[in-house]
């Protein structure tokens, strides 16, 4: 066996084995009906507000779950139909002052009405089925690590009050000449709407919908070795095919030509 067909084994075996934890832990948070641990909205000290970094940074990594679990159910290349909406929820969490189970709950509003959707009674239960497993790991995910690392990155603390507004009104307009310059003149009719953080998130999330280019689309580290590996496989496989054919020339005898 070559050696990037032992890499290609070793890795499948441990994503095999991270699935198999992964259920058994799963039972342990009470099934399919298990919700994600609340994690708080981003705080700031007495007399200040969160509000959003310039740039906003917003990186998806589609509907990967990492550790291979989306390669294992769906193919290395293959793409979910409801993809978009995987977009939007690392978009939303990645929001200051986002709550982690709103971001949730949309994204599987998003998901379930693309699944109903689909064309064909075989596609809509293949989406649904996929759903289902992102449903799980929604469930069982009870740490708020990467929550909370999002909000420390995207959000900072200012005065309240004034301050706090001119800061959102810069990052609305930024956002707008940026990808609809030609609306900027809404910003200051937005600006009513949004005097706290929450709401501010919430205008993002909706003008992420309207302007998904606002997400940039990055690869999981981890489907992307496996990837690697597959392709150093095939390579390392074709090389193998291409000398025994060389071999099989060589053996051919004069009269056989």
């Amino acid at each position: 066996m070559s050696f990037q067909n032992m890499l290609f084994v070793l890795f499948s075996t441990s994503c095999v084995i991270s699935w198999v934890t992964v259920q058994a832990q799963f039972q342990g948070f009470g099934g399919e009906g298990a919700e994600a641990k609340f994690c708080p909205p981003y705080r700031c000290g007495k007399g200040q507000e969160a509000v959003p970094k310039w740039p906003l940074s917003l990186k998806s990594t589609g509907c990967s779950f990492g550790g291979g679990m989306m390669m294992m159910g769906a193919g290395v290349n293959s793409k979910d139909p409801y993809e978009s909406c995987c977009d939007i929820r690392h978009a939303c969490v990645q929001t200051c002052g986002t709550i982690k189970t709103h971001c949730n709950e949309e994204f599987l509003k998003c998901a379930e009405a693309t699944c109903d959707g689909m064309p064909t009674t075989e596609a809509k239960e293949s989406c649904t089925q996929s759903l289902g497993i992102q449903k799980m790991m929604m469930g069982m995910d009870q740490s708020c690590q990467q929550f909370d690392s999002d909000q420390n990155h995207h959000c900072e603390c200012v005065a309240s009050g004034k301050a706090a507004n001119e800061k959102r009104e810069r990052v609305l307009r930024n956002f707008y000449k940026k990808y609809a310059p030609e609306n900027i003149d809404k910003v200051p009719a937005l600006m009513k709407k949004i005097e706290n953080s929450r709401k501010m998130a919430g205008l993002l999330l909706k003008l992420y919908k309207k302007f998904p280019k606002a997400i940039q689309k990055v690869k999981d580290p981890q489907q992307e070795m496996y990837e690697k590996l597959m392709k150093e496989s095939k390579d390392a496989k074709s090389g193998e095919e291409t000398k025994e054919d060389e071999d099989d020339v060589e053996d051919l005898g004069t009269d056989e030509l």
